[in-house]
């Protein structure tokens, strides 16, 4: 019979529509609420490991996204001025080839949210969560329409209050889900560094990703379909500034002055009309069950990592896929809940920790002694470990 009939996701990105997919196709009723418009996809582009594929498979969408984006074998790395100086091959293991596909994000929610639509679900944008009562029997949650970032939500009278067996905060490292279940104990922490995204036609031999280190800047190519790459730039931004959106141009051709060659051919045709996404670097690992009673946290608001194994969204997929599986197979709630958690936690705190000693690495941060531990592995190593070990 499984553990739920009713569930409302909070959160419309790659794992809550993923959820709402794999849940649906079970034969849940889901609700998603998305604070932001259906166009307003955050983000240029990302890696899809082929751990991803495989979980992207569950909901029969891994093919429509490997036509939709540009698949890839090595991870090549550049020295500053462009030219290859070696590549790391794929690590062998359980979830075959390609080993990883790049897409877009715009295109990748609408493949996701395409899914989650054909399995039923219904999504509302613009709304969030005002209010949840919990019961023995359910939680039940009245809704506010979303104003803005820095202004507070409106109360939505007109939508009423529905009941739920169980809500899940896929609300991302701002989550207000988490914020409900442990209030301050878990507060994202800026990392000192922070993370430009640059969409560019694509260079026509980047068939894979590259990245290169310059100064204290590391750049990844990315390619994203056969029109287009992205520049993902990871620079130290001391005291977390806020750039005005109208500097990102200018700030970006500074940040990449140690450059040279094809990357700073690259660098100079950057113009003002190119599209620029600017994200500070946060992370928080919620290290007890993600759970309590009957509301849950995932994905990003559960363990949010750095971009330098590329696996975030892929944790955040796996975690939505696991946990259908869960709510499936068992007819008890704390029982699912438990079992998923348990499933899903060293790997997900893997991810976020090793990101994150790869961060403090490559800046000359002082490692603590367990990531110093994790540092020894490298990057191959612990592309071995996600490909052969289960989701």
């Amino acid at each position: 019979m499984g553990a739920v009939r009713n569930v409302l996701v909070q959160g419309g990105g790659i794992g809550g529509l993923t959820l709402a997919a794999a849940l649906g196709q079970r034969g849940v009723e889901v609700d998603v609420l998305e604070v932001n418009g259906p166009e307003a996809v955050l983000g240029v582009g990302l890696s899809q490991p082929n751990n991803a594929l495989a979980a992207l498979d569950e909901i029969g969408v891994r093919e429509q996204c490997l036509r939709a984006g540009f698949p890839f074998e090595p991870l090549v790395i550049w020295n500053p001025a462009g030219v290859q100086v070696a590549a790391i091959p794929p690590a062998a293991g359980r979830y075959g080839t390609p080993s990883n596909n790049a897409i877009s994000r715009p295109v990748y929610n609408r493949i996701l949210r395409e899914a989650a639509e054909k399995a039923g679900a219904r999504i509302r944008t613009g709304s969030t969560i005002w209010q949840m009562t919990e019961d023995e029997d359910g939680v039940r949650v009245e809704l506010a329409t979303w104003t803005g970032k820095r202004t507070p939500p409106v109360r939505d009278p007109g939508a009423g209050a529905n009941r739920y067996d169980l809500v899940v905060g896929f609300d991302g490292v701002r989550s207000k889900i988490r914020e409900y279940l442990f209030h301050d104990r878990y507060v994202p922490e800026f990392t000192g560094s922070a993370n430009w995204r640059i969409t560019l036609p694509r260079l026509p031999d980047l068939t894979h990703i590259a990245f290169a280190m310059a100064g204290s800047a590391k750049a990844v190519f990315t390619p994203i379909s056969d029109e287009q790459m992205y520049i993902a730039l990871v620079t130290p931004e001391p005291g977390n500034p806020r750039h005005r959106p109208a500097d990102f141009p200018h700030l970006v051709r500074q940040r990449m002055e140690s450059f040279s060659g094809r990357i700073g051919a690259i660098r100079d045709r950057i113009t003002d009309d190119d599209s620029i996404n600017y994200t500070p670097l946060e992370t928080v690992v919620v290290r007890e069950p993600w759970h309590r009673g009957r509301i849950a946290i995932a994905g990003d608001a559960a363990h949010t990592s750095t971009p330098h194994l590329a696996q975030g969204a892929a944790m955040a997929v796996e975690d939505a896929v696991t946990l259908a599986a869960a709510l499936g197979s068992h007819d008890d709630l704390a029982d699912a809940l438990d079992v998923w958690y348990r499933r899903r936690r060293d790997r997900a705190e893997f991810v976020a920790d090793m990101s994150l000693a790869l961060l403090k690495q490559e800046t000359g941060a002082e490692p603590t002694a367990a990531e110093t531990k994790l540092l020894e592995l490298g990057i191959p190593g612990a592309q071995a470990r996600l490909a052969t070990e289960p989701y």
